[in-house]
C-alpha cells in the first residue's frame, strides 16, 4: 500500500514540476514579447513626438474612435515604465497612446480603450472613472475635457 501512495506522489510531484516549468517557460516568452512590443512602440514615439494611439493586434493607428486611457498606466513616463504599459495593454484592449505634456515636458504612455464615436457619454464616464481630465476623438484630432 505504501509503495502506490510513494508512486503516485512521484507521479504528482513530476507532474506539478512539467506543469511549473510549462508556466515559468510561457511567462519568460510573454517577457520578452513585451520587451518586443515594447521597443517597437518606443521606436514609434520617436517618429510622433507629438502623440499616436496604437492598436497593438495590428501595430496600426486606428482613424477613429474616443481614445481613453486606463488609470492603472499614468504617469508612466519612461521606457523603463513602457513595459508595464504594454503589459496591462495586452491584457486588456491592445490600445496605447503616447501624448507629450507640453506643461512638464515629459511624454506618456497609456494603456487605453478605444470607443466607437458614437459613445461619447460611455467614454466619458470610463474617463470620469478612471481619473482623467480629457478623452480624445481621434478622427477629428480633438481632444474633449472631462469636467
Amino acid at each position: 500500500m505504501k509503495k502506490v501512495h510513494i508512486r503516485w506522489l512521484s507521479v504528482i510531484l513530476a507532474c506539478c514540476i512539467l506543469l511549473t516549468s510549462c508556466f515559468n517557460s510561457s511567462r519568460l516568452a510573454n517577457r520578452y514579447q513585451v520587451e518586443s512590443i515594447a521597443n517597437q512602440v518606443w521606436t514609434y514615439s520617436m517618429t510622433h513626438p507629438d502623440g499616436f494611439t496604437i492598436d497593438l493586434s495590428t501595430m496600426t493607428m486606428p482613424t477613429e474612435g474616443i481614445v481613453v486611457a486606463y488609470e492603472a498606466t499614468q504617469g508612466c513616463h519612461s521606457r523603463e515604465k513602457l513595459g508595464y504599459v504594454i503589459n496591462h495593454a495586452m491584457t486588456h484592449d491592445r490600445v496605447v497612446g503616447g501624448w507629450l505634456d507640453t506643461n512638464d515636458s515629459l511624454y506618456y504612455f497609456d494603456s487605453s480603450r478605444i470607443f466607437p464615436e458614437d459613445s461619447l457619454e460611455a467614454a466619458k464616464k470610463f474617463g470620469i472613472e478612471n481619473g482623467q481630465i480629457a478623452i480624445f476623438l481621434i478622427s477629428e484630432g480633438k481632444e474633449i475635457r472631462l469636467e
